[in-house]
């Protein structure tokens, strides 16, 4: 497996988590701007329909007391249905909590899961007595460094993984300009 390849399965779970927490956060976005707006209303129509009960006026004088009790027991109603809107979208914003927790696992488990071949690959490069010590933390300059005084079969190993790997042009160069040199 080439480090390039190691370098993106690092980076896709990333990109995955990054787009699913977007997604999520719009959602939670959405539902609390619905909440927020049916709340409002409900509240903006018991204000009414209180005023309504409060005001004598004519067209409240003239109604029985049958029709006040109507009223109010609508208003009632309309109470009892607003307090279960209301814990109705506290349950749904703890699923929607719950639910972000569970895919921040299922995420940071999968990001783990292409972790453990990249950390066993690099482990490899240590144990297999690899000429450079640390070599796929290293950059152009370090490597060129680390390189004066390696023989030409140990720059020829060096070469042949960076070219699978990083394929980086300056080091490349540098390596073919040392192979040909003799040291």
């Amino acid at each position: 497996m080439t480090e390039r390849s190691m370098d993106r399965m690092e980076q896709a779970p990333e990109a995955a988590r990054q787009e699913w927490l977007g997604m999520l956060q719009t959602l939670s976005e959405q539902i609390q701007r619905q909440q927020q707006t049916s709340q409002q209303m409900t509240q903006e129509m018991m204000e009414t329909y209180m005023q309504l009960l409060n005001t004598p006026g004519s067209y409240i004088s003239g109604q029985a007391e049958q029709q006040q009790q109507t009223l109010q027991q609508t208003a009632q109603q309309w109470r009892e249905q607003a307090q279960q809107q209301r814990q109705t979208f506290q349950q749904q914003a703890q699923q929607q909590q719950a639910f972000q927790q569970m895919t921040q696992e299922v995420m940071n488990t999968y990001a783990q899961l292409f972790n453990i071949p990249l950390s066993y690959a690099r482990k490899g490069l240590r144990d297999s007595g690899f000429p450079v010590e640390n070599y796929d933390d290293l950059n152009a300059g370090d490597i060129s460094k680390r390189a004066g005084g390696l023989s030409v079969e140990e720059l020829r190993v060096i070469r042949d993984y960076e070219e699978r790997n990083k394929n980086r042009d300056t080091v490349l160069e540098q390596l073919d300009r040392r192979i040909r040199s003799g040291s």
